[in-house]
């Protein structure tokens, strides 16, 4: 009964760390805070992004707000821009490349 009980909270101990860490914990990166547009048009406007786990809030030079998700470590995704605009991270997460060819900088 013992090793039952043992093998049990293991496995518990297992999951809660892992759900954890794979969703709040180090494996996102922090994106919350001050950005500033990159890109031909608009360079040097502040942004914004908030954030609540892997769940983000974007707001671009003009003001618009997007819902958006960290997917992983390395992409984010606006959901209500240009049907879903996704976004790779660089330079330890302190740049977003976005598919339409503008970028983010992080605390610019």
């Amino acid at each position: 009964m013992k090793k039952t009980i043992a093998a049990i909270l293991a496995i518990i101990s297992f999951f809660t760390t892992s759900c954890s860490t794979t969703h709040y914990g180090s494996a996102f990166p922090n994106l919350a805070g001050n950005w500033t547009m990159g890109g031909r048009i608009n360079a040097g406007k502040p942004c914004l992004i908030l954030q609540s786990g892997n769940y983000l809030t974007f707001v671009n030079e003009g003001g618009n707000k997007s819902r958006g998700i960290l997917k992983d470590k390395s992409e984010v995704i606006a959901l209500d821009w240009e049907d879903g605009l996704s976004g790779i991270l660089t330079d330890g997460a302190t740049r977003i490349n976005w598919k339409n060819g503008t970028w983010w900088l992080k605390g610019e």
